[in-house]
């Protein structure tokens, strides 16, 4: 049987699955993807294009608008470096979300021309860490989103972060989790820069998922710390919230095609995919075949908070 025949008879059997057992979006596994602010109408065509009857409408179960970044004083605000974000640019986001019952999250990052700018971040969530929480909370609120997806980073050793980025986890999470919305994270793969591996302990069990931001430097035949294997254990008991990053911007990472690091996650029923970004710029990712296995994630069964 060859790959194709076998995501599609796979997509088959779990969307019977979660016919029989009235599987909505909440119990499935998880498929992110996100909108960069730099290529938002890219993305945007993305979402409503069809590949043989297909489309990523019918395998996400999240989308990131990353179009927020913090400030210094705990607040957040649109970016402004690109082209113009505006509300409507957002609702229309939301409305396609509604409309195929994918969530929609509001993404903050700190990214800057020039890198990522732990400083910024850390003003934030330390020394204005009550503000940066209700600013993110009513925002979403507002705004009508899902939850919040937090992309804050930053290189090097920055341990002397940690505590403080843990107890903001824990407060946004109380409080996002109080209003029926969700938190995930973003981080890093291993040990180096932040928020990293080693943090991993004491932020799972506050986040509803966690996102490996491994993309190209890890993999399903990968060996050591690069493999998925080697993720899914250093999540230990919260493993189910792990959801792995890919880029769609490549076809072939680690020596091994893009399908056979696909077929890793829709082999295991615990772990999620996260897809950076949703321009798919990879031919490989815009192919019937590869949405009829990523479908087979969504409709597969999942650890819940």
């Amino acid at each position: 049987m060859n790959l194709r025949t076998s995501l599609f008879l796979s997509a088959v059997v779990f969307h019977l699955i979660g016919v029989l057992h009235g599987q909505d979006a909440r119990e499935g596994r998880r498929v992110m993807a996100w909108v960069p602010p730099y290529a938002v109408g890219a993305c945007r065509e993305r979402l409503h294009e069809s590949f043989e009857g297909i489309g990523m409408k019918d395998g996400l179960t999240h989308l990131g608008l990353q179009f927020w970044k913090p400030t210094a004083k705990g607040g957040i605000e649109l970016v402004d470096r690109f082209k113009r974000i505006d509300e409507s640019t957002i609702a229309d986001f939301r409305k396609w979300g509604d409309a195929h019952g994918v969530r929609i999250m509001l993404c903050v990052y700190n990214g800057t021309a020039s890198g990522w700018d732990w400083e910024l971040a850390k003003s934030a969530f330390e020394e204005h860490r009550a503000d940066f929480v209700e600013t993110l909370v009513s925002e979403t609120l507002r705004l009508k989103l899902d939850g919040i997806d937090l992309d804050l980073e930053g290189n090097g050793a920055l341990e002397g972060s940690r505590a403080a980025f843990v107890e903001f986890i824990k407060e946004l999470s109380t409080r996002l989790h109080a209003e029926d919305k969700e938190l995930t994270i973003d981080s890093f793969a291993y040990k180096w820069h932040a928020p990293n591996q080693k943090w991993w302990p004491a932020l799972l069990p506050h986040v509803d998922a966690l996102h490996v931001m491994g993309y190209a430097e890890t993999g399903a035949g990968a060996a050591g710390w690069r493999s998925y294997d080697f993720l899914k254990a250093a999540a230990g008991e919260h493993a189910s919230k792990l959801v792995i990053g890919m880029t769609s911007s490549a076809a072939r990472w680690q020596e091994i095609p893009v399908e056979e690091h696909l077929q890793w996650i829709i082999d295991d029923p615990s772990v999620g995919l996260a897809i950076w970004d949703a321009q798919l710029k990879a031919p490989a990712w815009r192919t019937q075949a590869m949405w009829q296995g990523i479908a087979t994630i969504k409709k597969g069964a999942a650890g819940r908070r």
